[in-house]
């Protein structure tokens, strides 16, 4: 690309950088609900929109953009959030909400690209990255960002590591090639990689079999999740949707498993009797009413149906009025629906 052209994209890019950046943060917060709130994994969340230099000296490297509109749609990571998932084994569940949440450009398909090498030509990078626009509830405010997409790219903590020093050496080497003995680093890296994915996932799976030993107040969301998951015999599937309903249950200060009981149970109850018997009342109602939500028995949504079934009424005096569309509101949906239900008995 001449000089002329990079010149007149990076002026139209300044122009434009402050939507690109609204465009990161809006997206960077939807992913960290769903590590935290939907899912409840171990994870973190990064955003960064390119810089202005960075994206001049790409163009410098470049022979494929002929015009400064190219640039805009050929370019994938102007807006990028990266998801960093403690564990490989998390990766593909957090792609698949992110499929459920955002929209590709256009209303078309969200484009995905999965580039999982296993030491192919000295590889090992590992990620999915997804090129999503924000769908019409988050565009209320926002109308200036229809259509803009963003890259998110996510992979394992591991794996991020890997991806930052090989990419950082191999692309961007201060001086000359690498030499063999870097090359050889590299891809013991790669290898130490693969086998440090499985250490963590083991390390995990014997801190929540130490949590479940555990009594007294809640720790945190994960060990929410532990040791709820346990008693509703769901194991690692009760952390979907369990964020919100753990930022509830501290709100009503029902913050360890033994208060849970003890406020929630009646004499002789159980708490998987009481899911149970809850969660086939309402999925009827919701039914019968043809209401457009589902109850996830394999999930938290057990003991928010248990919760309910005495707060209800509590928990949504303390909020506002709740739309179709709202996304983030989805347990106060619930909450509604079932307060609905009890009312209409």
């Amino acid at each position: 690309m001449n000089d002329t052209l990079i010149e007149e994209t990076i002026r139209r890019y300044i122009r434009e950088y402050d939507r690109y950046k609204k465009l990161t943060d809006i997206v960077s917060g939807i992913c960290q609900s769903i590590v935290q709130k939907n899912l409840t994994v171990r994870a973190t969340v990064q955003h960064r929109v390119k810089s202005p230099t960075s994206l001049a000296e790409k163009l410098r490297k470049s022979i494929k953009y002929e015009s400064v509109n190219s640039v805009f749609e050929g370019i994938s990571d102007l807006a990028g959030v990266r998801i960093i998932t403690y564990q490989e084994a998390d990766r593909p569940k957090v792609v698949e909400e992110i499929l459920r949440i955002f929209i590709g450009k256009g209303n078309d398909k969200i484009r995905i690209e999965v580039k999982d090498r296993n030491g192919n030509d000295g590889k090992y990078y590992k990620a999915t990255h997804c090129q999503v626009a924000l769908p019409s509830e988050y565009l209320t405010d926002n109308f200036n960002l229809r259509n803009t997409t963003c890259e998110i790219q996510v992979c394992s903590l591991l794996s991020h590591v890997y991806n930052e020093i090989e990419h950082d050496l191999q692309y961007k080497p201060r001086k000359g090639n690498l030499s063999k003995d870097e090359k050889i680093l590299i891809d013991q890296l790669g290898l130490i990689t693969r086998s440090g994915d499985i250490t963590i996932q083991r390390l995990l799976e014997a801190t929540n079999e130490r949590l479940k030993l555990q009594e007294g107040e809640f720790v945190d969301v994960h060990d929410f999740a532990v040791r709820m998951g346990e008693l509703l015999n769901l194991g690692e599937l009760f952390a979907n949707n369990a964020g919100l309903l753990y930022d509830e249950f501290l709100n009503l200060k029902l913050d360890s498993p033994e208060i849970i009981i003890s406020e929630l149970l009646d004499k002789d109850e159980t708490l998987i009797g009481v899911a149970k018997y809850e969660y086939d009342k309402l999925t009827k109602y919701i039914a019968s009413k043809n209401i457009n939500i589902t109850i996830d028995q394999n999930s938290s949504d057990l003991l928010l149906l248990v919760l309910l079934r005495k707060k209800a009424v509590t928990i949504l005096k303390d909020y506002p009025a709740i739309t179709e569309n709202d996304r983030p509101s989805r347990l106060l949906r619930i909450a509604k629906i079932y307060k609905d239900m009890f009312s209409e008995q």
